[in-house]
């Protein structure tokens, strides 16, 4: 796949070289050479990151800052490349247009730089599809759950209210709920009540129901 995507890019420079020689005029020359130039830049960046980009995917099994880092360069090269390729394609357009003599040069460089805009977007397609699930977003969620894992560890450490009441029920095991209210009457009812709950989700306590009355205690 990577030796027809080259030849696609030699066979558009060839024949875009030819057309450079047989215009004439030479102000249409000049803008032509530019757009030319320009083309041959953006694909050898893109060429040049891509091939880093596959490289940082083949050593790593899981992406690291510098493969995601790559894979966004990548991806605006990919742009930029796509960018020049239209701007060529408007450009031969507008010659095709003006041409009075033979037109086969252009029409074939058009071709080519088609079949090779046609590719590009291919790949990339394909590329999306067969992304592996360990992107940037995976990457920075395992990061959080290793966070919230070290976290639970160190929860008695902490000074927020949850934690607050947190150790406070693991001093005072099956408390009841008024008296955790009367200990934090500093709080609100509310804050108290909506830490309890949170507790209860993230297990790090269980309720146990009397009658009316709810006695809490580590879990």
């Amino acid at each position: 796949m990577e030796r027809e995507y080259v030849s696609k890019f030699t066979n558009s420079v060839i024949l875009l070289s030819k057309l450079f020689s047989a215009t004439e005029d030479r102000f249409l020359k000049q803008k032509l050479h530019r757009k030319l130039t320009y083309f041959v830049f953006a694909f050898l960046e893109q060429y040049s990151i891509s091939r880093e980009h596959r490289f940082h995917n083949v050593i790593s099994a899981t992406k690291s800052d510098n493969t995601v880092q790559c894979e966004h360069v990548a991806q605006c090269q990919d742009k930029a490349l796509l960018n020049s390729i239209n701007s060529l394609l408007d450009y031969l357009d507008y010659l095709a247009y003006i041409s009075k003599g033979n037109a086969t040069p252009l029409f074939l460089a058009q071709r080519n730089l088609l079949k090779l805009k046609l590719h590009i977007l291919r790949q990339n397609k394909k590329e999306k599809t067969e992304r592996p699930i360990t992107n940037a977003k995976f990457a920075f969620n395992e990061r959080e759950r290793d966070s919230s894992v070290q976290r639970k560890k160190n929860f008695g450490m902490g000074t927020t209210n949850k934690e607050r009441i947190f150790n406070y029920i693991k001093k005072t095991p099956d408390v009841r709920t008024k008296e955790i209210m009367s200990e934090f009457s500093a709080l609100s009812s509310r804050t108290v009540k909506r830490s309890l709950k949170e507790l209860l989700d993230e297990g790090f306590l269980r309720k146990r129901s009397d009658g009316a009355a709810v006695y809490y205690t580590c879990g």
